[in-house]
């Protein structure tokens, strides 16, 4: 079970590795600050942002748009000039508090471990009552898949680099490149398994059960 629990979870940081890499390709010489951005398949607002190091809020409001609006491919943005960056980022803005995953909490049967003989990248919550699984951050979903082990499960796209990741789901109710907020609907758990919740910043594990207690600074 060790062994089977440590290629699962390997794998898994494998499958983000590779997701992320491709969320964040090799950025293009500009044409200069000021320029447009033109939007390719797969982009999203944090992850243009992240390549421009602007916030996604600061692109979005620059090219009159929100963040829970979709991007279209081919789609020319604006590049905010250094000016307009200081001059949207000044406006006060409302941090996002991190939702819970599930309706109803659930008692944590693995927890988040680090060990280099016994890693686990996410958390286990035990199978109770509550079966709906909702997004914990507003975001983009970047990936629908099955892994033995995890069974279906759905990556979000958050800013800051942030990654979500839900599994042993039934049924998953969103597709990729679908825009979600805090609390929207995933999918529905498997009859048999908790909810498998794992979150990273770029390709490092940060521990779900300590970002639940104390929210993402």
């Amino acid at each position: 079970m060790r062994k089977q629990s440590i290629l699962l979870s390997l794998g898994l940081v494998f499958l983000f590795s590779s997701i992320i890499a491709k969320q964040n390709p090799k950025p293009s010489p500009k044409n200069g600050i000021g320029s447009t951005y033109r939007v390719t398949k797969g982009d999203s607002w944090y992850g243009i942002a992240r390549k421009l190091k602007v916030s996604p809020e600061t692109l979005a409001k620059l090219n009159g748009r929100t963040i829970q609006e979709n991007l279209y491919e081919n789609e020319k943005l604006r590049i905010p000039k250094d000016n307009e960056i200081k001059s949207i980022s000044s406006d006060p803005k409302i941090k996002e508090k991190i939702s819970y995953p599930l309706v109803q909490k659930e008692k944590i049967q693995k927890k988040f471990s680090e060990l280099t003989y016994d890693p686990y990248k996410g958390i286990q919550f035990q199978r109770g009552t509550s079966s709906l699984v909702r997004a914990s951050f507003s975001g983009k979903v970047v990936h629908v898949d099955y892994m033995d082990g995890y069974e279906n499960f759905v990556i979000l796209e958050h800013e800051n680099g942030l990654y979500s990741v839900y599994g042993n789901l039934e049924r998953i109710q969103v597709t990729e490149g679908q825009e979600v907020k805090a609390k929207d609907r995933l999918g529905i758990l498997s009859k048999d398994k908790g909810l498998y919740f794992q979150i990273n910043q770029n390709k490092a594990n940060l521990n779900p059960e300590l970002v639940l207690q104390r929210g993402y600074e």
